[in-house]
């Protein structure tokens, strides 16, 4: 029922060598444990999965605040990518999901010039009467009569429901517990595909892979898709070079930043190379190295 990346022997997870030490010993603490509500028969009840998203998602905040939304609001667009072809399938007219992709791509591109705001919670006004209307559509699907008829129901409720909760995530105040309800749908309920097998390897991929992924805001190498859609190859190449090309508009933008912060403060020549001082008014923590740097350049696998 579900394309599965297989990545682990495919290519070694270099993002993992790339994330702060703190993260990567997180991330393998929650390697090591066993989920009941992923259908684990070595989990003894001792640790719950709702605890080990928390944990990933609180170390975001607490490492960088001023990076924290932009990259839960990555990850929800990674997501919201992956479950685009669900709805797709079911209601192929649906009329938001493309919509709420495009949204979700204004706002990282609007946001990245200013995280600091983003941070803040202060750019929440981002078209608010286009989001306020498109989340107004998306409950109306969700209400539709016309899914009581369907065998499939929790699927596309739960896969409607990432849709939701995308619009969300962009308000500062809803953005983690939003996306807690988006991993939930996909993670446990059948937003990506359906039943109890597969549960661990989709929970590994979002922890070895988009996390890591997210941090650096750079797609995923790999892909979950459901068996049996139509043209399943392009929709992967097309979900790929989105994310991608997104993510090269994003260094971008930020390499235009610090070129243009260069212009107004002083360099200071060396034998090494050219040595920035930053405005004081500008935290140098808004433009990490995971941001900008060029040496992670992923390759798509699909």
């Amino acid at each position: 029922m579900v394309q599965s990346p297989n990545y682990f022997s495919k290519r070694k997870l270099t993002l993992l060598d790339k994330i702060p030490d703190p993260l990567k010993a997180l991330l393998n603490k929650i390697n090591q444990e066993h989920y009941e509500e992923l259908y684990e028969p070595e989990a003894d009840g001792r640790v719950s999965l709702e605890d080990a998203l928390n944990e990933v998602l609180d170390f975001f905040h607490e490492r960088d605040k001023t990076y924290c939304q932009i990259r839960y609001v990555w990850m929800t667009l990674i997501f919201a990518v992956l479950v685009e072809p669900t709805v797709e399938y079911y209601h192929p007219e649906n009329g938001f999901t493309k919509q709420t992709i495009h949204l979700i791509e204004k706002w990282i591109l609007s946001n990245i010039i200013d995280p600091v705001a983003s941070s803040r919670g202060v750019n929440y006004h981002f078209q608010a009467e286009k989001l306020k209307n498109l989340e107004d559509l998306i409950s109306e699907k969700i209400n539709s009569s016309k899914w009581n008829k369907m065998a499939s129901l929790q699927i596309i409720y739960e896969a409607i429901d990432v849709f939701k909760n995308s619009i969300r995530v962009l308000d500062y105040h809803q953005s983690k517990a939003a996306l807690l309800e988006i991993l939930e749908d996909c993670l446990e309920g059948y937003a990506i595909f359906p039943g109890s097998y597969g549960r661990r390897d989709l929970f590994d991929w979002w922890l070895l892979e988009v996390v890591p992924c997210s941090w650096h805001l750079v797609p995923p190498t790999s892909l979950y898709i459901v068996e049996g859609v139509q043209n399943k190859d392009q929709i992967q190449l097309a979900q790929a070079s989105k994310l991608q090309y997104l993510s090269e508009k994003i260094r971008f933008k930020r390499v235009l930043i610090i070129k243009n912060i260069n212009k107004q403060n002083t360099f200071n020549n060396k034998i090494e190379g050219m040595e920035i001082t930053f405005n004081t008014s500008i935290p140098s923590k808004a433009i990490p190295n995971s941001i900008i740097s060029s040496e992670y350049k992923p390759s798509i696998i699909v």
